[in-house]
């Protein structure tokens, strides 16, 4: 809750999520989110579900400042087709192959779209893992960031996780699983 980031030790957490648009659900993140970045920097895993072009990019008039460690700059892009392909920027990356190996199989079957908000700018920090896009449109790679950031690691996705977990759909639950265990090793 929005009390637990304020007042809760966050290192009895290994991922802290801020869900779709949760800066503008709880504007009080924005003046806490010194803190969460801290718990990145301390060693925990941020993962942030996209938020709007409004709600995120800096505005010094509104007073929102950049909320990411590093510059995310979001635009309006979406892609709304289902079924758009998705190619993997970073195949070896660990976010597509721990605890589970991703595939196209994990794609399949997406319900309403893939993702909205893709950034246009982001920091060299991140790495880009997918790309996807509409047909005859240019490809948006960033879909899914991720940068370490101090001792822990800061995702951003714009992909609708969300829609696929709520249709029950495996490939949905298996991704969520990498993300959420993004910066655990594997035991041995």
């Amino acid at each position: 809750t929005v009390d637990d980031v304020a007042k809760a030790n966050l290192s009895v957490f290994n991922t802290i999520i801020v869900d779709n648009r949760g800066y503008q659900a709880h504007p009080e993140l924005i003046t806490l989110n010194p803190r969460l970045l801290k718990f990145v920097e301390d060693g925990g895993t941020m993962l942030v579900f996209y938020h709007r072009t409004g709600e995120w990019n800096p505005d010094e008039k509104n007073g929102r400042p950049q909320l990411a460690p590093y510059p995310i700059i979001l635009d309006d892009e979406r892609v709304t087709q289902e079924d758009a392909p998705v190619l993997f920027l970073q195949p070896k990356h660990p976010l597509l192959n721990f605890p589970n190996r991703i595939t196209q199989k994990d794609f399949a079957n997406w319900v309403q779209e893939r993702g909205l908000y893709f950034p246009k700018e982001w920091d060299s920090h991140y790495t880009a893992i997918l790309s996807t896009h509409d047909a005859g449109e240019p490809p948006l790679r960033g879909g899914l960031l991720v940068a370490p950031y101090g001792r822990g690691n800061y995702i951003y996705t714009s992909y609708v996780w969300y829609r696929q977990l709520r249709a029950g759909l495996p490939g949905g639950y298996r991704i969520f699983a990498n993300l959420i265990s993004y910066g655990r090793r594997k035991e041995k």
